[in-house]
């Protein structure tokens, strides 16, 4: 992690700074990620896009070539390009090795990669990580979010700037863009665009979006009718009072759907009412706008929220009237969180100030010796350092523990596994059930 200088670890630019100085800061401290990273990081790779992506997701499939020391993962990534230049859902593919240590001496430096492209252990074997877009399928406009369908990830929802929500099939489309756009579906009823989209992991075809406009929708693909390329939604929710950020189906309750939004409130719909314009729970939940919100895959109680006043709200829904814990290590905007797959007591966020940070629920609380806290709270397990422009989404592996993708506004996606020197679990762990009380 880097260390601390005239800003603080996390990336906090003084106030009076000028743009050249913060320029210089951000290098310098990149050039020290840089240099401590082959002790950080089990692999890394950091690829420079053409244009910038608002959205990475790895799919959920891995493939293991025969006789070949590595396996194929593949991520969903957009563009987000400039007037009159052409923008693309994209799919890529990416080679990560296996059964190989990594080796502090196998660094790059001049790339800042351990088992990046053509690199060659120390054992002889080849150990890379090598990243190809596959696919690229025309788009309008950037794409805000791009998200596969559990039950189908050939099946991919795309929110547009305009509000629209395209549905496609991606084996429907060549490998190579046509120059017209062409998808399978058109979703239409917000009027403003947005970047909250989620499938349900209960009911196939069921969608979930929010956007600018206030509102909140639900589609529901399976109504769709012959030859029919657009779709009306199934319900509309107007129960905040300003634009809406981010919206989740509950992992385990199938008829709650989590909602955050810039009017400063969590709010949980319980689709078994009747009502459309009011929330069967509301937290306020925060100081400043809420962008993000994740529920834990397990502990159907415990909720994560993310806010603009740089913290994190972790709350239990049968009491929302004050925060289980606050989470504080960010220094700008919090904009995306998301759960462990596998250990589900860890918490990721990503955020403005260039950081993806692991959280360790099960470590609140203990005590610190004066040289730790310096470092943060006991329960800021990692702080990667890699970016150097903001944040715009991050993603964990679902088939390789610890393995992760984030990309940020400056056209760089990064592939990172922390090493497991850092993240190896501890006996003394509690249970995640235990965090709810």
């Amino acid at each position: 992690m880097p260390p601390p200088d005239s800003r603080s670890a996390n990336g906090q630019v003084p106030d009076d700074m000028d743009v050249d100085q913060e320029e210089k800061l951000i290098n310098e401290e990149y050039k020290t990620w840089k240099k401590n990273s082959p002790f950080l990081y089990d692999m890394i790779l950091s690829t420079a896009l053409e244009w910038p992506t608002l959205t990475v997701q790895w799919f959920p499939d891995v493939k293991e070539p025969k006789d070949k020391n590595y396996r194929i993962h593949r991520l969903l990534l957009g563009t987000h390009t400039k007037e009159g230049v052409p923008n693309y859902l994209q799919i890529a593919e990416v080679e990560i090795p296996k059964g190989i240590e990594p080796n502090p001496h196998d660094y790059d430096e001049e790339r800042g990669e351990i088992g990046g492209y053509g690199s060659k252990a120390s054992s002889g074997d080849i150990a890379a990580i090598r990243m190809n877009i596959v696919q690229k399928i025309d788009h309008p406009k950037e794409v805000n979010k791009a998200r596969y369908q559990p039950q189908n990830p050939d099946i991919i929802s795309t929110l547009c700037q305009d509000g629209r929500i395209l549905i496609f099939d991606r084996t429907k489309h060549s490998l190579t863009p046509t120059g017209t756009v062409n998808p399978q579906l058109e979703l239409i009823g917000h009027k403003e665009e947005g970047y909250g989209l989620c499938w349900s992991p209960h009911e196939e075809g069921s969608l979930a979006s929010s956007s600018q406009d206030k509102t909140v929708c639900l589609w529901d693909l399976k109504t769709v009718t012959g030859s029919s390329k657009k779709l009306d939604f199934s319900r509309q929710f107007h129960h905040h009072e300003a634009g809406v950020n981010d919206v989740q189906y509950h992992p385990i309750a199938k008829h709650f759907i989590g909602t955050v939004s810039d009017d400063y409130t969590l709010q949980i719909l319980d689709t078994r009412q009747a009502a459309n314009d009011k929330a069967a729970l509301v937290a306020k939940s925060h100081t400043g706008a809420v962008n993000a919100l994740a529920f834990n895959p397990v502990s159907e109680f415990l909720v994560a929220t993310g806010s603009a006043d740089n913290t994190i709200g972790i709350w239990d829904l049968r009491n929302v009237k004050e925060r289980v814990h606050t989470l504080e290590g960010h220094n700008d905007d919090v904009t995306s969180l998301s759960w462990h797959p596998q250990e589900h007591g860890i918490l990721g966020s990503g955020s403005y100030d260039r950081r993806v940070i692991f959280w360790d629920l099960s470590r609140v609380g203990e005590e610190q010796l004066p040289d730790d806290q310096e470092d943060g709270p006991p329960e800021l397990l990692f702080m990667h350092g890699g970016h150097t422009d903001h944040l715009a989404e991050f993603s964990w592996n679902l088939n390789d523990p610890w393995l992760v993708a984030s990309a940020a506004e400056d056209n760089v996606v990064q592939i990172w596994k922390v090493a497991d020197a850092i993240v190896g679990r501890d006996d003394q762990d509690i249970p995640i059930d235990e965090l709810d009380h």
